[in-house]
């Protein structure tokens, strides 16, 4: 079902720069010891290793945090919440700051990042996500098999809605009525029924976990593998009311479009004989990862976490996430003991992950190990992308940082956190994983959004001297 292809784009936006170390070269003379050169900067614990035995070994010089770094202060000083820090050098891997870094918590939509390294992963990241249409036992009945495409759509092509380059039910209608005019066994057959292969999927399409708000707020929508528009009232609005009836709407809107006369059926498991009428494919994988990270679609997020549940064998409803998701994981050499994974986008508060779990990821997708380039390539940029630029975030006091992290945000209703990458002021690159747990209703989107910016601001100054 993969294929798994390296990309090389790279978000013009971030400089990616080399740390350079301070290193101190010392020469001996007949005459007595001559220093040769030294070049300066700055380095996580420079100096560990240095040979203080005078034999012209290199010495690398620590030379403290950079004035402007007040990052001790801000965390000695945390009062929104209970905070979890996670912060790792990239070039080593090594934990620069950690904060209760092993204490499993919720991740908010920072779970996204281990969605998106599994989908990357298992399903690899030109695949196609694909909507078919076959014929039924009778000449008039053809079957609309669901592939778990959230980003099927019922505009009319040519029109976009929230998902760019999203197939359209227009095109697969054309397809089924030309198919069956071509064929002289059903070119005077009328379609007078539709049914629905939804059986991708199983189990309850909503956990119960998620708050109902959820839905009426536009967050997500029931989980189907037969669905169009993200289930959204209004395909344009990506915060639109998603239904009840994911199933349903798809089938109704598409039954249209193949004739005034045509009823929708029951659901049915199609015949792995029958002829095949039509057929739509999605964006590929990287495409949706890109999408999914960069405005945290949820819906998104829980399609491909299922179809990763799938394409692993582990199952194909919501327990089935977890399993499947730490297969892929595993793959990357990446720790995933422990870990609880209720779902895919993290909107269930069950979900209990360390935060040093994510930025053990953001270590390798900032390295650009296997495919995780594609994930590095959907954060959402500090100021200037998605989420990070959403209500004036990064701007002010924290404006240095804006251009140089990326990183998924994430709240619920007792959280508010960030993950993501800085190529920090002296040089270094980090990871880093921001959490403040245990808050108070309302205070997720407001005092501590603000907190938890404003100590990645101090994670970009800092860099591998925090």
């Amino acid at each position: 079902m993969s294929t798994r292809a390296r990309t090389a784009k790279r978000r013009p936006t971030i400089k990616r720069r080399r740390r350079r170390a301070v290193t101190l070269l010392v020469g001996t003379a007949i005459l007595g010891a001559v220093v040769v050169g030294a070049i300066s900067s700055f380095g996580p614990g420079a100096g560990d290793d240095a040979d203080a035995r005078g034999d012209g070994a290199p010495i690398e010089l620590f030379a403290g945090p950079p004035e402007d770094c007040a990052g001790g202060a801000v965390i000695d000083g945390w009062t929104e919440g209970t905070l979890h820090l996670d912060v790792r050098d990239v070039e080593s891997g090594e934990p620069v700051r950690e904060v209760r870094s092993e204490d499993p918590a919720p991740t908010g939509s920072t779970m996204k990042l281990l969605t998106a390294a599994a989908a990357v992963t298992s399903l690899g990241p030109d695949t196609t996500l694909q909507t078919r249409v076959v014929q039924g036992d009778d000449p008039g009945t053809v079957v609309l098999v669901g592939g778990g495409d959230p980003t099927l759509s019922r505009l009319p092509s040519g029109q976009d809605g929230v998902y760019p380059g999203a197939p359209h039910l227009d095109e697969l209608a054309a397809q089924v009525l030309d198919a069956r005019a071509a064929d002289p066994r059903l070119r005077d057959e009328p379609i007078v029924r539709l049914d629905v292969d939804a059986s991708l999927f199983g189990g309850s399409p909503w956990l119960d976990s998620w708050p109902e708000s959820a839905r009426t707020s536009g967050s997500v929508s029931n989980i189907t593998a037969v669905m169009v528009d993200g289930d959204r009232d209004d395909p344009t609005n990506a915060y639109s009311r998603r239904g009840e009836a994911a199933v349903d709407r798809a089938a109704q809107a598409f039954a249209k479009l193949l004739g005034k006369d045509v009823s929708v059926g029951p659901l049915v498991e199609a015949p792995s004989d029958a002829a095949e009428l039509g057929i739509v494919r999605s964006a590929p994988v990287r495409e949706l990862v890109a999408h999914l990270l960069t405005h945290s679609d949820n819906t998104l997020a829980e399609s491909l976490a299922r179809l990763v549940a799938v394409d692993e064998g582990t199952g194909n409803d919501f327990s089935a996430v977890q399993a499947g998701t730490t297969a892929a994981l595993d793959r990357l050499g990446l720790s995933t003991d422990g870990l609880v994974l209720a779902d895919g986008s993290g909107l269930s508060s069950e979900n209990a992950v360390p935060a040093g779990a994510l930025s053990e990821l953001l270590v390798e997708v900032a390295r650009g190990a296997g495919d995780l380039a594609i994930v590095d390539d959907g954060l959402a940029v500090a100021g200037q992308s998605g989420t990070l630029a959403e209500d004036g975030r990064f701007s002010g006091e924290t404006a240095d940082a804006a251009g140089h992290l990326r990183a998924k945000s994430g709240t619920l209703t007792g959280m508010s956190g960030l993950a993501g990458i800085a190529e920090a002021a002296d040089g270094s690159t980090v990871a880093f994983t921001i959490w403040a747990e245990d808050l108070e209703p309302g205070a997720a989107t407001t005092t501590a959004r603000d907190a938890v910016d404003t100590l990645a601001a101090e994670v970009y100054r800092c860099g591998a001297s925090l």
